[in-house]
């Protein structure tokens, strides 16, 4: 009976070590899973940012150039209305003649 008992309690000894290893390691794997995780996320979000700020400066200078079209025909309807009234106007002059 002793030697029964001593068996057990190695074997007992022996599953608490193993469940102990088994738990480290598991640790371990969740401790590294979650550090890639976090590196993953970080690397994500520096390149939304990334993205982010491309589209604010293509939205800005879509913007400008929108903006320089605009004022460009303004300046060329000005100059073509202004073109259109000295035409108007010569052709009543040389009516009146």
């Amino acid at each position: 009976m002793p030697k029964l008992q001593g068996l057990v309690k190695f074997e007992q000894g022996e599953r608490e070590q193993h469940d102990d290893f088994t738990l480290r390691k598991v640790s371990d794997d969740v401790s590294k899973l979650q550090s890639v995780v976090q590196s993953e996320k970080k690397t994500r979000e520096e390149t939304e940012e990334a993205i982010l700020e491309m589209l604010r400066i293509m939205i800005t200078k879509m913007k400008s150039d929108i903006e320089s079209e605009r004022k460009d025909r303004e300046v060329t309807e000005e100059t073509l209305l202004s073109l259109l009234e000295d035409t108007c106007n010569k052709l009543n002059t040389a009516s009146q003649v």
